[in-house]
This record gives structure tokens, sequence and C-alpha cells, in this order.
């Protein structure tokens, strides 16, 4: 009998099938709504980076506009949004900060309203969607679903829907437009019907057992428990022990020592006769068309960045419990896979191992990374994210349209774009095309270098798809790379000018002595000297949220959890709380004519 020979393409559905029977249909009990709801390990990542980037950052918000043409029921719009706010905790759920840890706090439902504001051109209409789209959240406060309707003509409307992230994904947005369409349709028709379980009921949507705090209670739980999570935790910790913790793309400019979320975006379609010859290709590899796609690009990376050891992210969208598919919320977790890469080795051998990688990383989804991050202890840095700086998301099938009985609905495009990574590349399947495009940080690269990219992923597919057995080396030679810079992603920072470091000192004057005591309390370590950092001495998240708040209280200002991250090094620290003490007096004297100066 012959040999059998593995199946890359079944063992990676094996995989996730495997994952999601491990779990029993009724794992996740209703929480106790009279107890503390914790975050989910993503919801807290979410409120992080929100703390850290401030108010003017747009990256972690999603906003979606609609024109509405022909006659639009306000009142039926306004009842329907309601009931699903009512339907979804999520989207009416609040976060506050006890004893170093992120709460949920899940708001009443409240009658929903939507009051047409009148505009009379179309120059009008963007400033007023783009105004209203960049508003920011109030985390603690405001609901996470903010809604504007915008009125140029009786029978044409523009709707604005923006999510913050916390609470959304693109699963989400799924389930956003089928229940808005259901029961618009549902309360024009019964527009004496008020009662939000009886709308769901007549629009026939699935009820739900499950809320999101109680996925995320039953998460943490999972994370409280050592021996839950310790196979998917040792399995990264061997795969990724020394990698990387950063991708050194050739960027166009310096990485500046904090990360700006301004984006951009090109696209692109993979011809019909290239994404045939993948899937042709995976069959007889005995994979899928996505491990040719993403094993092609990561080669790209590693032949542009000639760093032939790296990490790239592959987002899932998390939702193996069935309880969760009719859910809004944030679910997405992230694969960290590792490619290690010998230019003299073929494509199909590379191709193979990362077949076998991505197998090995969908079993290990239940971890969330926000805790594999926090368990194996890495380095933070306002510059970059940690880990993983280039992700790779792949849908099957485009966001459904949102349809309203009686309306013409167009999705029209975002005003500017807001980014998290330094690069996404978006691989979607829609009828019979795969579209692709980038996603990227203005910050650091422009345009033209990204279209480059673009076409230099194209041509390397074509190659590998008509000769997989040459070698990486020979594939990318001819794929017409862009011209690297001669930036490299390395943070440059002012004053270091390449002398030797000089030799630990003891902390300077006051507010230094004020940080070193606040952190080796809040840390539990020390005596710390001038060049310490904050996340190399056991930093983490919430202790940078803890540390802000007691600096705080000491100085009698408000230290936003950001300054922490983007001043993580003692001595930088206490120079800039020494320059917002001076700047709160100086305002203070001029407001009082005291002329008093700062006590600093």
């Amino acid at each position: 009998m012959a040999e059998q020979q593995p199946d890359p393409a079944t063992d990676l559905l094996q995989a996730w099938l495997a994952r999601a029977g491990e779990i029993p249909a009724d794992a996740v009990p209703r929480a106790d709504r009279d107890r503390p709801l914790p975050a989910s390990h993503a919801q807290q990542g979410m409120w992080l980076a929100q703390q850290v980037a401030g108010d003017d950052d747009r990256s972690l918000t999603a906003p979606h506009a609609y024109r509405l043409d022909g006659r639009l029921d306000v009142d039926a719009l306004a009842t329907a949004l309601g009931v699903i706010v009512a339907r979804h905790e999520v989207l009416r759920t609040g976060f506050t900060v006890r004893q170093d840890e992120l709460f949920q706090v899940v708001a009443d439902p409240m009658p929903f309203r939507l009051i047409p504001e009148e505009v009379t051109d179309r120059k009008g209409l963007e400033s007023a969607v783009r105004a209203f789209s960049r508003l920011p959240f109030d985390l603690e406060h405001d609901p996470l679903l903010r809604v504007g309707l915008y009125r140029l003509a009786p029978q044409e409307h523009v709707l604005v829907a923006v999510f913050h992230h916390i609470a959304n994904d693109g699963w989400s947005m799924d389930v956003f437009h089928r229940e808005l369409a259901a029961l618009y349709d549902t309360v024009v028709g019964h527009s004496s019907v008020v009662d939000p379980e009886i709308l769901a009921g007549i629009a026939e949507l699935p009820e739900l057992s499950l809320q999101y705090p109680d996925f995320a209670v039953w998460q943490r739980s999972l994370a409280d428990d050592e021996a839950v999570h310790e196979p998917a935790l040792a399995h990264w910790r061997e795969t990724l022990a020394g990698a990387p913790d950063l991708l050194r793309l050739p960027t166009d400019r310096p990485r500046p020592a904090t990360r700006s979320s301004t984006g951009e975006r090109i696209g692109f379609v993979l011809p019909p006769a290239v994404s045939s010859a993948v899937g042709e290709l995976a069959t007889a590899r005995g994979t899928t068309p996505f491990v040719v796609q993403f094993a092609t690009f990561q080669a790209l990376l590693a032949a542009w960045s000639c760093q032939y050891d790296l990490v790239t992210g592959v987002t899932t969208a998390n939702r193996s419990l069935p309880e969760t598919e009719e859910l809004i919320g944030f679910f997405v977790n992230i694969l960290p896979i590792r490619g290690v890469l010998t230019p003299d080795e073929t494509f199909d051998g590379f191709l193979a191992r990362t077949a076998q990688s991505l197998i090995d990383a969908y079993k290990q989804d239940e971890l969330p990374f926000e805790l594999l991050l926090e368990r194996l202890e890495l380095p933070r840095s306002a510059g970059h994210n940690p880990l993983v700086q280039v992700t790779v998301a792949s849908h099957q099938e485009l966001t459904a349209p949102l349809a309203l009985t009686g309306l013409e609905v167009e999705h029209l495009p975002p005003h500017g774009l807001d980014v998290q990574e330094d690069l996404t590349f978006y691989l979607t399947t829609g009828g019979q095309e795969v579209l692709g495009h980038f996603a990227f940080r203005a910050d650091l690269f422009d345009r033209d270098t990204m279209e480059e990219l673009s076409r230099a992923y194209l041509r390397l597919l074509e190659l590998v798809v008509e000769d997989s057995g040459l070698t990486v080396a020979q594939l990318t030679g001819r794929a017409g790379l862009p011209e690297r810079k001669r930036f490299d992603g390395t943070v440059r920072q002012a004053g270091h000018d390449g002398e030797a470091t000089p030799s630990p000192e003891s902390p300077r004057g006051v507010v230094e002595e004020l940080v070193a005591s606040v952190w080796e309390e809040a840390l539990n370590c020390g005596p710390l000297t001038r060049d310490a950092n904050f996340f190399l001495v056991g930093g983490t998240s919430l202790a940078a949220s803890r540390v802000a708040n007691r600096l705080s209280d000491e100085l009698g200002i408000r230290i936003p959890v950001r300054a922490v991250f983007q001043n993580s090094g003692l001595a930088p620290l206490a120079a800039h709380l020494t320059r917002l003490v001076r700047e709160a007096a100086g305002a203070h004297s001029a407001a009082t004519g005291t002329g008093r100066e700062g006590h600093v």
C-alpha cells in the first residue's frame, strides 16, 4: 500500500475544527451582572492603545457612511438602530480601571434619537461627515456606536455610523447590516410596535443566548487557569525564541519615536489567470491558495528588507463558539507567524514549512494575542507595535452590503484612513475576483513605494506559479522589488550621536527621584538608575496606567498614559514631566496674574 502523503489543506481545516470541537456548546455561562465584568484581552489591548495614542488618533475607530436615496422613514431608522443597541450590550458598554484591572460597565438601553442635520451642498456635507467621523470617543462614558444623519434633499440623506474598534470588527459589520435591514423593514410595516424584543422577533432575528461581556468573563476565567493556555504558550515560546522584535522594512523616512496613525491605501486585483494558477499550485502541493499567497508575501518582505527571519501577523475571526456568530463585538485575534528563509532554498520547501507553521498556529487560536504579549513580557515602544508590525487579513467574501426597504443604498468611501500597523495586506475573494490592498503608515512609506511593492508582489506570484521549484533568491531577484532606501526602520532619537554610553547613574533631582520612587513601588523593583526603561524593568500596560495616575496625584496635573509609553526611560520621562509642570504653572500665573513660576 502506498504511503499516504500529508495534506496541509485538510490539516488546516482539521486544526480549526479540532480547536472548535474542544469547546462544549454550553461552555460559556451567563456572567453574574451583579459582579464586576472584566474586559476581554482584546478590549484591554484596544483600550490601552487608545490611552497611548490619545484623542487625535483615529486608527481605533471605524466610520461607515451610506448614501440613502428615496423616501426615508427617519423614525423607523432610529427605532431599528435602538433595537440593535438594546440587543448588543457591547454597544452600550463603558470601561473603568479598578485596582489595576480594566472592567466593563454595561448601561441600560435608552431611547435612540436621530435628528437629521440639514446641509445645503455637497461640500458642506463632506465637511460635516468628516468632522462627525473624527469626533473622539470617551471610552468611559460614550456609547460605542455613534450615528449621524444628514439631509441634502427631501429624498437624499447620508447616514454615518461610527464604531469604536473595542466593540466592533469586520464580522460585526455583516451582523450590523443584516439586523439593520431586517429591523427597518419590520418597523416600517409595524409602526405601532415599540418593544425591542417583539420587534426582533417579528424581524426573525436570532435570539442571543450570549452577550460579549459573558464571552469576556469566560475568556478571563481561562487565563486564570494556568493549565488551559500552557500548551499554547509553550508552542509560542519555542517558535518565537530569538525572533526579531521589529521587521525593519526599508522605509522612505526614518521611523519616528512616536507612531503615527495617518495612513493611505492602494488597491490591486490579482489577474484571473494568476488566481487560477495559484489554486492549481495549492492543490498540487496539498495546501490552500491563502498559504501560497501568504508564503509569497513573506518571501517578498524578506527579500525587500534583507531580513530573512521575520514575524508576520495573520488575523483570525476567533469565533469558534457558535454563540458568537451573531454577536457584534471585537473578537479578532492575531497569530504571529515566524518565517525563517534562506535565499538558496526552493520556494516549494518554504511553502511546505509555511503551511505547517499555519497549521500549528491555528491550533493555538484560543490564546489571545494580548495575553501572549503579556506572558512573553515583551518590551513596548511608542514607535511601533510589539512583535507584529505587518499583518495579513484574508476574507473569503466582501462584507454584505446594507440594503434598506424602499431605498437605494450606496456605501461611501471613507474620508482619509487611519492605520494601526506599519503595513496591512488585505486579501478578499469577491465573486470570481481576488482583490488585494495595502494599508500603510504614511509617515513611513510613500504611495509610489507601496505601488511598486504591489507590482512586485503580483510579479513574484506569477513567477512562483510558473516554477515553484526555483530558489527564493531566483524568484525574488526577478520580481522588481522597490528600491531600498537608506532607512531600515530603526528609531531615530534626538541626542544619540554615537558616543560611548556612560555608566549608570542614580536619579538626579526631585522629579527623577519621584519617578524612580513611583516605578519602584508600582513594579516592586529597585533601586533604579537614570537609564532605566519602564518596560525593561517589568512595566506592563496596566502598570503604565497606574503609574500615570500616581504621578498625576503627586504633581497635581493630568499625566496621560501615553507619556509613559513615549518617554519610557526614567530620565526622559522626568524631563517631560518637568516641562508639563512648568507649562501648567505658567498657565496658572497668566490666568491669576500672580507671576508665580513652577515649583520644580
